[in-house]
């Protein structure tokens, strides 16, 4: 069912009169998720870095340790 002009303006005032739901931010978990896993992967890229200029070859380390 679409509701008409008269009931939408009725659900709008109702849930606006809830004091709970005027300071939502439903739509940000997405951009939150999304962010957190972009900052994981530059984090992982920059240790990755860092151990390379130290000297330690990680990934053939753990090749080794694998038998691969």
């Amino acid at each position: 069912m679409i509701p008409t002009s008269t009931q939408y303006n009725r659900l709008r005032r109702a849930l606006a009169s809830r004091p709970d739901r005027l300071d939502t931010d439903e739509g940000a978990s997405t951009v939150e998720v999304l962010s957190w896993a972009a900052m994981s992967v530059v984090a992982i890229v920059a240790i990755g870095a860092a151990l390379q200029v130290l000297g330690l070859d990680v990934i053939t380390d753990v090749r080794a340790q694998l038998g691969v």
